[in-house]
């Protein structure tokens, strides 16, 4: 098994699940998300956790990677950087452009991630290719 694809991981889940903390099972309405404080990606957070974060058009965003395990002999990491072309409001499985009108993260981003073994290209053997780690993030 070379490859490993995950269909649809939206960015937004990921995030709001790291910064918030789990969400309840019913989705807020837009006037109890309008009264949080906004918070931008790289600002302090309130101390009781509860707000929306706003990634800002434009502005540059770390990813870490990483790669270890007790079968590698060197592990290794990077930080790659990312730009949003558009603002992006997250609370907890909550995703606006505007701040204003919300949905379902879901409904609204889609995704990818892949990993590629070393010596496979296109689901093949050819015994020379790097492996890969992609990410991919759309509107949907």
């Amino acid at each position: 098994m070379p490859r490993f694809t995950h269909p649809s991981i939206p960015a937004a889940i990921v995030c709001a699940a790291l910064v918030s903390g789990c969400a309840s099972l019913s989705a807020p309405t837009p006037e109890e998300i309008a009264r949080l404080p906004v918070v931008t990606y790289g600002e302090k957070a309130p101390a009781d956790g509860d707000f929306v974060l706003r990634y800002p058009a434009a502005s540059h965003l770390p990813i870490e990677v990483s790669v270890h395990g007790n079968l590698l002999a060197q592990s290794d990491r990077a930080e790659l950087k990312v730009r949003l072309k558009q603002d992006v409001y997250l609370y907890r499985d909550q995703l606006s452009f505007d701040g204003k009108t919300w949905s379902r993260d879901k409904e609204r981003v889609g995704g990818r991630f892949s990993i590629s073994l070393p010596g496979f290209k296109n689901n093949r053997p050819d015994a020379v290719s790097p492996g890969t780690m992609s990410a991919e993030f759309n509107l949907k």
